[in-house]
C-alpha cells in the first residue's frame, strides 16, 4: 500500500520514473561537465571555467579513503564522488581550487541516500597552498585545515550535526535526485547548512553552520547556451546571500546553470561520459577541446 501511495504521489507531482542508479552510474565511466564561470574576487568579477566530475567508487568505511587493495565488502562503502574544479585569474596570478565531495549512495548515519561522508578542498594561488578536510563521524563533523597563512596555520575543528543538516558542497549531488525526489516541487525547508569550504576559504572565516532555507521550485524552461532546457530550480540562502541552481528536469538531472547574489555564476558548456583516468595521451587533448576548456 505504501508503495502504491508513493507511486501515486510521484505521478501527481510530475516526476518521471527514476532509472536504476547502478545501471547508469556503475558503467565504469565518469560524467564530466564543463562550465563558463564568473567568480567574484577582490571586488571584481573574474572570468574562468569550472568542471564538475561525478563518478562512483568504493571507499574504506573506517578511513573514508579510496579502496585500492583487497577489502571485505562489509568494510567498503559505495559513494558518488564529485570533484568540483575551478580555475580563474586575478591580475597577474592564477587561482586553482578543487573541492572533492564523497556522498554515501545508500546513506551513512541516517540511511538517507547521498549522505555526506567527507569533503576536502585544495586551493592554490601564487601566495601559497591551503588544504581543508572534513569528515562525518557519527553525530559530529571533524576537520583539519593546513594553510600557508599564519592566521589559519594547522588547526582542527569540530561541529555538531543537527537533524536537519545539509552541506552546501553535497547539495550539488543531493539536488540531482538521482535515486528519486528528496523534496516536492514548491516545497521549502529550513536547514542547518554548512556553507561550501570554498566560501570559508574566500572569506578566511572559521567553520560554522548557518540557519538557511532550501527551496525546490516548479519546473520551467531556461536558456542554456543557445538551447532552451526544461529545468527544476533549486535555491538556498542565509543572511542576505542567495544562490540558485538550475537542474536538468530529465535524467540524469545535470547541473545546467547557477547564479548567486554576490555575482558568481556558471553555465554548462558540454558534458561527456568517459573514463578520464585513461585519457592521458597527447591525442586525448581532443576531449578538452570538446569540453571547451582548451
Amino acid at each position: 500500500m505504501k508503495v502504491l501511495l508513493f507511486a501515486i504521489f510521484v505521478a501527481s507531482a510530475g516526476f518521471a520514473e527514476t532509472p536504476d542508479f547502478y545501471a547508469h552510474w556503475g558503467d565504469g565511466r565518469a560524467e564530466i561537465s564543463s562550465y563558463r564561470v564568473v567568480q567574484p574576487r577582490y571586488g571584481e568579477l573574474r572570468e574562468g571555467y569550472g568542471v564538475l566530475i561525478f563518478v562512483t567508487e568504493d571507499i574504506n568505511r573506517e578511513t573514508f579513503i579510496k579502496v585500492e587493495s583487497p577489502t571485505a565488502p562489509k568494510d567498503r562503502m559505495y559513494v558518488l564522488k564529485l570533484n568540483n574544479v575551478l580555475k580563474f585569474t586575478t591580475g597577474i596570478y592564477d587561482y586553482s581550487a578543487m573541492t572533492s565531495v564523497f556522498s554515501a549512495v545508500e546513506g551513512l548515519v541516517d540511511e538517507d541516500a547521498f549522505e555526506l561522508c567527507k569533503v576536502t578542498l585544495s586551493s592554490q594561488e601564487w601566495c601559497g597552498h591551503v588544504f581543508d578536510e572534513m569528515q562525518r563521524q557519527g553525530g559530529e563533523l571533524k576537520g583539519e585545515i593546513n594553510s600557508y597563512f599564519e592566521s589559519e596555520g594547522k588547526n582542527g575543528y569540530e561541529l555538531e550535526v543537527p537533524d536537519d543538516f545539509e552541506a552546501e558542497d553535497n547539495l550539488l549531488i543531493r539536488i540531482r535526485e538521482l535515486k528519486g525526489p528528496i523534496m516536492a516541487a514548491g516545497e521549502e525547508r529550513k536547514i542547518d547548512l554548512l556553507p561550501s569550504l570554498w566560501s570559508f576559504r574566500l572569506a578566511h572565516r572559521s567553520h560554522e553552520l548557518v540557519r538557511a532555507v532550501l527551496r525546490k521550485g516548479n519546473a520551467t524552461t531556461v536558456a542554456v547556451g543557445e538551447a532552451a532546457m526544461e529545468v527544476v530550480p533549486w535555491s538556498w540562502g542565509w543572511d542576505g546571500f542567495e544562490k540558485t541552481v538550475w537542474v536538468e528536469k530529465g535524467y540524469p538531472h545535470r547541473i545546467l546553470r547557477w547564479e548567486d547574489s554576490a555575482g558568481g555564476k556558471g553555465e554548462l558548456i558540454e558534458t561527456v561520459r568517459e573514463p578520464y583516468w585513461s585519457l592521458k595521451k597527447n591525442a586525448d587533448r581532443v576531449y578538452r577541446e570538446r569540453l571547451g576548456i582548451e
